[in-house]
């Protein structure tokens, strides 16, 4: 990892330099027209214009499509377009979009790309659409995962970040449109496959990865068909850190031996601290394919169809020690402290400390993540006459992913222990020893206790359905042409949540009753080369435990009966939800070009429904308890409760673009946009603390919320040269309204003030950036692409009632992609490197509320291919060459929060096309 910052110095070096002689190049050669073809929009199926067809494949051909479908576009945006059919930049699809300006990625154990952020917004405000079409996720919110999809699928991903009117609403950030081949863009038999093998440094396992596509056309070339079928399978290890329950501790910082906030003040406490090896399979069985109908220049129908499954099962081995353990937060010793800003009497960190007295805390946790996902829909364009243009479309998605309990988390483990914490970076040291001078990690099976077990699971279902109709018209006003665009959309989607979970998980808490008694052999072997990420007791290891050999202990122990009142996964209805949400509406555009300039200007009218059904308890009675100020309290049964919403939204937005000459033009855009609340805060849950003080309710969910609106400005200059070459300058600002926070209140009940904790909309940011990308390959084979963006943003957000001024959570100031390329003959190399600075991962994540921080990282990768005829490619790709890290800290980088160093990755394979 030390190599990155060199290596980024060279590649920039190299690639600016590309960027000072491209244009003398330039100028030497004679220009040659871009294809000309009108842009499409994702709302429907687009029709196949020059910029659909791929005929010049490889790198220099994806440059080239990128280049001119950004150029002809009707708003800002970005483009990714296939080397070839079946042959996508990259292997998962948000590493490839981190490459492109203003695009952030989130990654899975592993270091594999999942979720994606735009210009500074994460992946919960911004939107992705397949064919022009929402589709249904399988998480608890309406973020799209990209890891459930091949990018092999595809034909190229555009993220639009400046919108339309005719543009399907719910992004404030962008929107990202994947699309697939269609059959009529290359007419004939065609095949594409591909077989590879991937090697995991981490696990030391090679698992394949294959897939193909498939397309004719028939009868005179009116009838297109195309299919594709992929897997894919890694196994994958992940060596990571983390630490809970953060907070500060009053310190003895003059060594008089007695501990008081306001003279010694107070030293940051790791709280409970966890080492943990995660292993696992990813699976995922896809299909994609389309039936296309032209029997003539007016009349154009599709159905298409994507299909995926996933399986993405977890365990982890872990190592776990929880400081407040016997009031440990009290009892620490001989503590070293070193200065820390947490404000007021939070003024150390405590590097250093002994702690006796202290359970040994063995975890094994695992994760079941198996989704069914598909989309299947229908598309017919009919040009009525040569002016009157209509579209319907129709669609229906479904993502399912059900877990009825089959996830758990087990502690076990032995009383007595001895700790020495030393806060070292990226992760803390601590060592144990057991009253009898053994090592903690020297621990039996048959001394081993039982403790904490709790079988969970969440089941989520996701239906979405949707059906628009467009209508486009052609006309002249003098040398001006106008198409007016005006459509009526309707989609309903229903999110169901089912959560399970055990009614107590402390059934067998207290480390007592042991796998000896039991007569149960619950340790497995510990994963090969011990823990890597970090030093624990100078062995590395400890004794990892099968959770079902403890679950059997359990029942052995105490009977079936009594592990299934405690311990056995059961719904909880008030952690569960359904979520209706109907959105309809109509839009009216107008597009107008000139000699020299086009643009657009329209108002998309939407109203959004909702019903957010669940169950929740109401609070009947409150009975004072004699000789105390606490009451006992009288709850009703658990009941079923819906509650109705709905809102309006008008949507105005503007497009702008002036040709200077074929070479340069200018863009300007203006526009609202809205993100809906996520499924999860719409719920009905309400929770009370009746004892506390003061008393407390808790609504886990709003659904009176509003969507959170923004409006937006973008400028942007963009340069185009001949075969691909491009450069563009961009100005971004979103003053963005009604962000949704936790809302504190006084709230009187059955003649009590409780404190109310509520989601409302109320909390505001500003974001503005700048963006600049280059990219230019010369006849020699050489090129290379750079881009660079920076992002300014402030928020005012609410914590604990108290306004507060802080950036938002995940946005880097600043993000660079470097690629240098070759291609020439039967060769083509690209090295990539897609570095993000240091950001905010949580304002209120560390200990009283401090901020944890995310550092720098940088990632490189390689993909190189030798082409032995015009049938077979041998290709080779390396993943993250120096394998980075993530480090997550609470203001110092001793006090870790998260942990996980990424490992290299291999992948050799042979491509066939015909």
């Amino acid at each position: 990892m030390s190599e990155t910052p060199k290596l980024a110095a060279l590649a920039a070096a190299c690639l600016l330099g590309i960027a000072s002689m491209s244009q003398r190049a330039h100028a030497q050669n004679a220009p040659v027209e871009a294809a000309a073809g009108k842009a499409t929009e994702p709302n429907a199926v687009p029709e196949v214009t020059d910029l659909d067809r791929i005929e010049v494949v490889g790198i220099r051909g994806s440059l080239e499509r990128s280049s001119d479908r950004k150029k002809e576009e009707k708003s800002i945006s970005d483009t990714i377009s296939a080397e070839d059919v079946g042959k996508f930049p990259d292997a998962n699809i948000a590493d490839a979009l981190q490459r492109v300006t203003g695009v952030q990625i989130t990654r899975t154990s592993g270091g594999e790309g999942r979720f994606v952020s735009i210009r500074g917004l994460n992946s919960q405000f911004n939107l992705a659409t397949f064919n022009g079409r929402v589709l249904a996720t399988d998480n608890a919110g309406r973020d799209f995962s990209f890891d459930v999809m091949p990018a092999e699928a595809l034909s190229r991903v555009t993220v639009y970040k400046s919108p339309t009117a005719s543009q399907i609403e719910g992004s404030i950030g962008g929107l990202v449109e994947l699309s697939t081949f269609d059959p009529m863009s290359r007419p004939g038999l065609h095949f594409n496959g591909s077989f590879s093998g991937l090697y995991d440094e981490a696990s030391s396992d090679t698992t394949p990865r294959l897939g193909f596509v498939a397309s004719n056309t028939f009868k005179d070339n009116t009838v297109g068909v195309f299919g594709g079928l992929y897997y894919y399978k890694r196994k994958w290890r992940s060596d990571t850190f983390e630490s809970f329950a953060r907070s500060t501790e009053t310190t003895d910082s003059n060594g008089d031996g007695v501990r008081n906030d306001r003279v010694d003040g107070r030293g940051a406490f790791p709280g409970i601290i966890s080492y943990q090896v995660k292993t696992g399979d990813r699976e995922r069985l896809s299909w994609v394919g389309g039936l296309t109908w032209e029997p003539n220049d007016r009349l154009k129908s599709t159905v298409d169809a994507f299909y995926s499954r996933y399986d993405t099962p977890e365990t982890s081995y872990s190592y776990n020690v929880n400081f407040y353990s016997n009031d440990g937060w009290g009892r620490f010793a001989n503590a070293t402290l070193a200065p820390w800003n947490g404000g007021g009497v939070n003024r150390y960190l405590i590097t250093s400390f002994d702690l006796d007295n202290t359970p040994l805390e063995i975890g094994t946790d695992s994760k079941e993540r198996k989704v069914d996902l598909y989309q299947l829909g229908w598309n017919t364009r009919f040009h009525a006459t040569d002016k009157l243009t209509a579209v319907f479309d129709l669609a229906y998605s479904v993502a399912d992913r059900p877990n009825s309990g089959k996830s758990y988390f087990t502690v076990a483990g032995v009383n007595g222990g001895r700790y020495r914490y030393e806060a070292t970076s990226p992760v803390p040291s601590v060592t144990c020893v057991l009253p009898d001078a053994r090592s903690c990690l020297d621990v039996g099976n048959d001394e081993i206790g039982l403790h904490f077990m709790e079988p969970k699971g969440e089941s989520t279902r996701d239906e979405a359905f949707s059906t628009r109709v467009d209508l486009d018209y052609t006309t002249y006003f003098g040398d001006v042409m106008a198409v007016l665009e005006g459509g009526l959309f309707y989609s309903s989607r229903q999110k169901d949540k089912q959560y399970y979970a055990s009614p107590s998980g402390c059934g067998y808490c207290g480390f007592g009753d042991t796998l000896g008694e039991a007569g149960i052999d619950a340790v497995v072997p510990f994963p090969d080369g011990g823990y890597r990420a970090g030093l624990v007791g100078g062995r590395n290891r400890w004794p990892a435990l099968d959770a079902n050999a403890l679950f059997a202990a359990a029942i052995k122990l105490r009977g079936q009966d009594y592990f299934n009142a405690t311990i056995a996964p059961r719904l909880q209805q008030r952690s569960s939800s359904q979520i209706e949400e109907d959105q309809y509406g109509t839009y009216l555009q107008a597009n107008f070009s000139g000699d020299r300039w086009d643009g657009n200007v329209g108002v998309r009218y939407v109203r959004t429904d909702l019903v957010s059904k669940g169950h929740t308890q109401e609070l009947l009675a409150l009975v004072p308890i004699p000789n105390s100020t606490n009451y006992t309290p009288t709850f009703s049964d658990v009941r079923p409760v819906d509650v109705d919403h709905n809102y309006d939204d008008w949507l105005p937005s503007a497009n702008f673009t002036y040709r200077f000459n074929d070479h340069l033009q200018l863009r300007a855009a203006a526009s609202r946009a809205i993100t809906r609340p996520t499924f999860l805060q719409l719920g009905v849950d309400v929770n009370y603390e009746i004892n506390s003080y003061p008393p407390r309710v808790t609504r886990n969910g709003n659904p009176k919320l509003e969507a959170i609106r923004s409006d937006a400005f973008d400028l942007s200059l963009e340069w185009y040269g001949d075969e691909g070459a491009a450069a563009s300058v961009a100005a971004f600002y979103k003053n963005i309204d009604g962000f949704i926070t936790s809302g504190l209140f006084p709230e009187t009940i059955l003649g009590q003030t409780f404190q109310v904790t509520a989601p409302l909309n109320g909390d505001t940011a500003k974001l503005k950036g700048l963006e600049a990308a280059y990219q230019y390959m010369f006849p020699s084979g050489f090129g290379g692409q750079i881009n660079y963006t920076y992002v300014d943003s402030k928020a005012e957000v609410t914590i604990n009632g108290a306004r507060k001024t802080t950036t938002l959570d995940g946005v880097s100031r600043n993000t660079l992609n470097l690629q240098a390329i070759y291609e020439k003959g039967p060769i083509a190399a690209r090295l990539s490197y897609s570095y993000r600075d240091k950001y905010v991962a949580c304002s209120v994540c560390g200990p009283v509320n401090t901020p944890a921080t995310t550092a720098a990282s940088g990632f490189l990768d390689f993909s190189g291919s030798y082409q032995f005829n015009d049938a077979v490619t041998a290709f080779l790709q390396i993943y993250n060459i120096t394998e980075e890290e993530e480090h997550t800290y609470a203001m110092d980088k001793r006090f870790t929060t998260f942990y996980e160093p990424y490992a290299r990755r291999f992948e050799l394979g042979v491509r066939v096309a015909f």
